[in-house]
């Protein structure tokens, strides 16, 4: 399984190979990573949290179908809403708000040709995504589960 803290020291490592002047391909690909540990740590988070930590206590199979079913798109969307994100802490609001801008950035060094990223917004994007994680690692486990069920359950009036 990937770790996210892995996912966030192989996009420094990623960034730090090689040159000073990383080509768009490898900034691209430290993009791409950055935002994988964040999206990781939300499906860990939720699959710990939802159905247990311990494999003896829990059923693998469970798990990791909570696990893969978080799903990028309606993950957004749900940080996205901002009426329902008020209502958590800012440590999550700050994750769920770091999740999205990582996800469009991610999206955009996968699909579009002519982005371009500097150096210095990777590691920025590495440093606020280090913070988000952490804040979020941090926050009261009642507010970790409501913001799981939040991103990965489908609401209903």
């Amino acid at each position: 399984m990937r770790s996210p803290e892995e996912l966030i020291s192989l996009s420094k490592h990623i960034l730090e190979q090689g040159s000073t002047k990383p080509s768009q391909a490898t900034l691209g690909r430290s993009v791409g990573t950055v935002y994988y540990a964040l999206f990781h740590t939300l499906a860990k988070t939720g699959a710990d949290l939802l159905i247990g930590k311990t494999k003896g206590f829990r059923s693998n199979p469970a798990w990791r179908q909570v696990y893969r079913g978080l799903d990028h798109g309606p993950a957004r969307k749900a940080c996205e809403q901002k009426t329902t994100m008020e209502k958590f802490p800012q440590s999550i609001q700050n994750f769920g708000e770091m999740f999205v801008e990582m996800q469009k950035a991610r999206s955009k060094a996968d699909y579009d040709p002519d982005s371009k990223f500097s150096k210095f917004l990777v590691e920025d994007y590495i440093d606020r995504t280090r913070e988000a994680m952490k804040g979020f690692g941090k926050a009261d486990v009642k507010d970790q589960k409501a913001f799981c069920a939040h991103v990965l359950f489908k609401s209903r009036a």
